[in-house]
């Protein structure tokens, strides 16, 4: 019945390009130019490394290293001010009650993880995915969790179990400060829930866009340190790593002046 009613709905009202508004002909799809640009977008490099975002390390240097998915994260993209027509897509995931942008990014999400698992051997159903969650004010003041939304789709597109395992107690948001506040803030602001299950279970992390990295962290040692067996970070884009390059040897160096 519910997805009668989404496919009514879904004909019925009018789709639109999540980053240009242009009128599409399905929700959550970009129109053929913002389409091309976002191809292209997803294929820049790193300035330090010369790799694409779902294979580059070098800003997530303390993320727990998951050996069942032989990694400590995978992004889509680079969040960079040159990547303007995810930048207006982001704020669409963020801001905008349009929902489709969220179908769009979950579908591209679940394609990469489920390729993860087939290349490692890992089944769907062995793992669960969940979020760390938004602000009360801002999703009191927007009407969603966009992580949240994030985590439920992407449970849908792949078969993994959908669960709410964190709490947030803290009210200062992560963009207003630098890198150490973060760590600190991110540190005293999440917690588990009392009637979670976690020992033994594999969990996908779902974020946005991972700046510093200082959420995601917090959260996995959160998961660890009550039994879970692995902690996967997933996300939609990740801000290249300012002042650090990284070689060959994947060990990482500062940047000559």
């Amino acid at each position: 019945m519910r997805k009668q009613l989404s496919d009514i709905y879904e004909l019925l009202t009018v789709s639109k390009c999540p980053s240009c508004g242009a009128v599409t002909k399905r929700s959550g799809t970009f129109c053929p130019d913002c389409l091309e640009k976002y191809t292209a977008e997803r294929a820049a490099e790193c300035p330090f490394c010369k790799m694409a975002a779902d294979v580059c390390v070098c800003s997530v240097r303390d993320l727990y290293f998951c050996r069942e998915l032989d990694g400590t994260m995978k992004s889509l993209l680079f969040y960079m001010p040159e990547n303007k027509v995810f930048s207006r897509a982001l704020k669409s995931l963020k801001y905008s009650s349009d929902r489709g942008v969220e179908k769009l990014f979950a579908r591209e999400l679940a394609r990469e993880v489920l390729l993860l698992f087939k290349k490692h051997g890992e089944f769907s159903e062995d793992w669960s995915v969940t979020f760390p969650p938004r602000r009360k004010n801002a999703v009191k003041r927007y009407g969603f969790d966009q992580s949240k939304g994030l985590a439920r789709r992407l449970s849908k597109y792949t078969g993994m179990t959908f669960e709410k395992v964190f709490s947030r107690k803290g009210k200062t948001a992560q963009k207003t400060l630098g890198a150490a506040e973060r760590e600190r803030n991110a540190a005293s602001s999440f917690a588990v829930k009392k009637r979670a299950e976690i020992s033994g279970k594999k969990y996908i992390i779902i974020d946005d866009v991972v700046t510093s990295g200082s959420t995601v962290k917090a959260c996995q040692t959160l998961l660890l340190s009550h039994g879970a067996k692995c902690a996967f970070v997933l996300s939609v884009a990740k801000t290249p790593m300012r002042g650090a390059g990284f070689d060959s040897g994947l060990k990482y160096r500062k940047t000559k002046k």
